[in-house]
């Protein structure tokens, strides 16, 4: 199989059926304009690919086409390369999925009837068709990225952890402290780090905590008591806790994603991932009395192209979100939210005491 991909406006453009199709390919060939901004596009993609195969152990070749989309000579030699990868043009498929329309064009009017097949990709139904001049067949995915290749073919470095691990062995406790403890819990994240330096300094009406937190590991004895792993990673593991069991396709938890910026990259570390249907969504948790909407709200709308461009963002707080359907259309009230829902970005709280509630809420924003 020859498969031709032509550079769209998203990474499901081309990576969804560049990884459904992963083990018929014999060559693999990016097509993208000379423009500035696709030919840095077309850059990281080629680069994840190749790192893909490298890892995968893959030998098919990749190959990258740059033309001028504006100019039909460019065009019409470009339509001349394709047919001349094979000898038998049913052999080819050009996935044009939010490819460059001019040059689809004139492939679809140069090609059709020579048998080629082109492809293109549904993201919301999770299917592609193939339309050739034998007709029109839509198909289910085959494969569906998990996560950790997601970010590879989209060119980033990740680094996993091991907090699933730590949230399964700890389940109990863990449970224990924010669904029988939380009052206790939310005293201990208020306290003055100078009068009880470390769990082991606590004390008196603090005790209960302490013990629990020994249980976990003893060695939290020497933490200090602003350790983010006490008032942060416990509650995302937690969150973790309820959701795990959900019908996804993978799930990750405090993944660290880095992103190259010229000669450094840039760190990002996301609590919660989940994958379903080649559609990555993200669930962040801030077990805080005060948060601040807006700020978290710009934040993760930056990095909404890091993750992916339909996923949906799920931010879960200690205490309830201050919005409700009923200010819906009131023209002052809740800007921030609204401002967040406009880009898939949603407040979630007090989880613990109604966690079917919760689930029944993920289920439905991630589709799952």
């Amino acid at each position: 199989m020859i498969l031709v991909s032509i550079l769209g406006d998203f990474h499901s453009s081309i990576l969804p059926i560049f990884y459904n199709f992963k083990n018929k390919i014999s060559t693999h060939v990016l097509i993208n304009d000379d423009s500035k901004k696709d030919m840095q596009n077309a850059k990281n993609i080629s680069k994840g690919i190749k790192k893909f195969i490298k890892k995968n152990n893959y030998s098919f070749l990749e190959l990258n086409y740059k033309l001028d989309e504006d100019s039909k000579d460019a065009l019409d030699r470009c339509a001349k390369y394709i047919l001349a990868l094979s000898p038998n043009p049913k052999d080819i498929y050009i996935n044009t999925t939010d490819g460059y329309s001019t040059l689809t064009t004139i492939l679809n009017h140069k090609l059709f009837k020579h048998g080629v097949n082109f492809l293109a990709y549904d993201m919301y139904d999770n299917q592609y068709n193939i339309l050739n001049k034998d007709g029109l067949i839509t198909k289910n995915m085959d494969y569906n990225l998990n996560i950790a290749n997601h970010f590879l073919l989209k060119g980033y470095k990740t680094e996993t952890s091991t907090l699933k691990e730590f949230a399964l062995n700890n389940k109990k406790n863990i449970k224990k402290i924010f669904e029988k403890m939380s009052d206790k819990y939310n005293d201990f994240i208020k306290l003055n780090p100078e009068i009880y330096p470390t769990i082991a300094d606590l004390r008196g009406k603090h005790e209960d905590i302490q013990k629990i937190f020994l249980e976990i590991d003893t060695k939290f004895s020497t933490l200090s008591i602003n350790n983010a792993l006490l008032t942060g990673t416990l509650f995302e593991c937690y969150v973790y806790l309820i959701v795990k069991d959900m019908d996804y396709d993978d799930i990750e938890i405090g993944m660290e994603v880095f992103k190259q910026y010229k000669n450094s990259y840039i760190r990002n570390e996301f609590d919660i991932l989940i994958m379903k249907n080649n559609h990555l969504h993200m669930i962040e948790c801030k077990f805080k009395n005060f948060i601040k909407v807006d700020e978290l709200v710009y934040k993760y709308m930056a990095l909404a192209n890091t993750i992916d461009e339909d996923g949906k963002m799920a931010i879960v707080t200690k205490k309830p979100p201050h919005y409700d359907d009923s200010i819906d259309n009131h023209q002052t009230k809740g800007l921030s939210y609204k401002r967040g829902r406009l880009s898939n970005i949603y407040f979630y709280g007090n989880v613990h005491n109604n966690k079917t509630k919760f689930q029944k809420e993920i289920k439905e924003l991630f589709d799952i």
